[in-house]
């Protein structure tokens, strides 16, 4: 348990807070630019047992003993999509009553036809606890990563990576809509990986994405990394049939080439995006060694497919070198869960441009901030990244691209500028950075209208405030629109180092997600 009373800091240090937000105003947004916040998650739908401060009756549902802290009625790691056609009509997914030890009860969705002005929760039976049926995709204890996307003709899919906690069973399953997220089919596996014995129990499939076809809505195109045996592979898998059946999940073709002497050892965190072409781009972020120095290296990188994922490149393309760092507590020293290493691809739909967003050090006095880069010739080569955050000093981290209608990009990001040291929270706020096709800065507008207090996240063990992996962010013509984690004022003490040895519940409800919307 960490409790501490925080001394004020000099007035020299008040002096150069006010400095710096002053010279952030004078090209900061117009007020009236500022978004709105809405609520799109609600308390836990979940079966709780009779008890809802029960570890036993709330983890009946999982039907498999649990470890960790659930936390339930608190939602985490959100996505959208915007309906192409139909841009008032929007869905949202996030984990719900998320688990200290990886994954939640169950993913969330929400639907909106209004533009996000509001949304209606429902439920997709990923999991036990959601109604998965037994010997069905959704025969899982916990899922994790929701990610959706809709294909050209207004069908949305939702993928979701689905585990059991008690034994090494897991896979990618996926679910569709045609009715604007209204109703959904019944999961369908995408991969499954049975329980194995001990020896082989690193057997895991982790950080998905899913990616419709812009022109074609029978093709969909899944990928994600594969943990075995102390090795990982990149594999893709595609449905041709609108979602209804997918093809054996493969590896990318080569997996570990690249120009000699470099040897690629891991790569997470693939997202693929279409180019007007056709050509698809994998994007994610890769480690590898220098066989002749054993130096190794940390970049983010680009794979290509141009017949539609049948074959991939033999080499990946470099983007750009990683300099990785995570936030954390300035006073307390938890970390943040943040995006790490991993990227944010999007694509203009009418140029080809790629931009790619991640957490870097480079541009921020060794702490973390968010960088973008920019490919006009179909990821052959990419500009150097350009900052995002422009408060010196502020680690800033959890960055979501998208471009908009007209070719604005649009970056979003969590920071700190707002934190007074010696005060009892940890202020944290929402920003969008918005620059043209170049990627030379317009302007910067508030997401969030006030502070929120990250002290009081979900804890994820070790790794610390869990706001997500990922946010998401998405454009409906000219505006940019976003599905945020925020936290709730509860004023509660932070437990950190967490003890996750055994099993408990806080029903407390700590954070939610919220729709915002950024006009021009």
């Amino acid at each position: 348990m960490i409790t501490s009373t925080f001394s004020v800091r000099t007035s020299m240090v008040s002096a150069i807070a006010t400095l710096g937000l002053a010279v952030l105003a004078a090209w900061a947004a117009p007020q009236e630019a500022r978004a709105q916040l809405v609520p799109i998650s609600d308390l836990s739908p979940y079966p709780d047992g009779g008890d809802p401060n029960d570890p036993a009756a709330v983890t009946q549902c999982n039907g498999g003993p649990q470890g960790g802290v659930v936390y339930r009625n608190s939602e985490t790691e959100p996505y959208i999509a915007v309906n192409p056609t139909d841009p008032e009509n929007m869905i949202a997914a996030w984990h719900q009553d998320r688990w200290s030890t990886g994954g939640g009860q169950g993913l969330g969705a929400a639907y909106s036809f209004d533009g996000g002005a509001s949304w209606t929760q429902v439920n997709i039976p990923f999991t036990r606890c959601s109604g998965g049926a037994p010997r069905s995709a959704g025969d899982f204890e916990r899922a994790s990563d929701p990610w959706i996307s809709f294909s050209p003709d207004g069908t949305a899919h939702y993928m979701a990576l689905v585990f059991n906690d008690s034994i090494s069973a897991n896979g990618m399953a996926a679910a569709s809509s045609s009715d604007g997220g209204v109703t959904w089919s019944e999961p369908v596996p995408i991969t499954i990986s049975p329980a194995r014995d001990p020896v082989l129990a690193s057997l895991f499939h982790d950080k998905n994405s899913f990616t419709a076809d812009p022109v074609d809505s029978d093709l969909i195109y899944a990928t994600w990394t594969l943990f075995r045996l102390g090795s990982t592979t990149l594999l893709f898998s595609r449905s041709t049939d609108g979602g209804q059946r997918w093809t054996h999940a493969r590896p990318v073709n080569n997996f570990e080439m690249s120009p000699p002497p470099n040897l690629v050892t891991f790569r997470q965190g693939a997202q693929i995006v279409v180019l007007p072409d056709g050509t698809l781009v994998n994007a994610f972020f890769r480690f590898g060694v220098n066989q002749r120095t054993g130096q190794g290296f940390l970049d983010q990188a680009i794979f290509r497919s141009t017949d539609q994922g049948r074959h991939w490149e033999l080499r990946d393309t470099r983007v750009a070198e990683l300099f990785t760092a995570v936030a954390f507590d300035p006073e307390l020293g938890v970390p943040v869960r943040d995006a790490g290493e991993l990227p944010d691809i999007a694509v203009n739909r009418t140029t080809g441009d790629l931009y790619i967003a991640w957490q870097d050090t480079r541009f921020n006095s060794g702490l973390v901030g968010v960088v973008v880069a920019r490919s006009t010739d179909g990821g052959d080569t990419w500009s150097a990244p350009v900052p995002v955050n422009r408060v010196a000093g502020v680690k800033a981290f959890l960055p979501s691209v998208s471009v908009n209608a007209e070719g604005t990009v649009g970056v979003l990001f969590y920071d700190f500028r707002n934190d007074v040291l010696g005060d009892p929270v940890l202020s944290t706020d929402i920003h969008l950075a918005r620059f043209d096709p170049d990627l030379t800065l317009q302007d910067e507008v508030p997401v969030t209208p006030e502070s929120f207090d990250l002290r009081q996240s979900v804890i994820t063990g070790s790794r610390g405030y869990f706001p997500g992996d990922y946010v998401g962010l998405d454009t409906a013509g000219n505006d940019f629109v976003a599905a945020v984690t925020v936290t709730n004022p509860l004023g509660l003490p932070v437990d950190f180092p967490q003890d996750n040895s055994g099993l408990a519940v806080d029903a407390n409800n700590r954070q939610d997600i919220v729709f915002a919307r950024v006009t021009p």
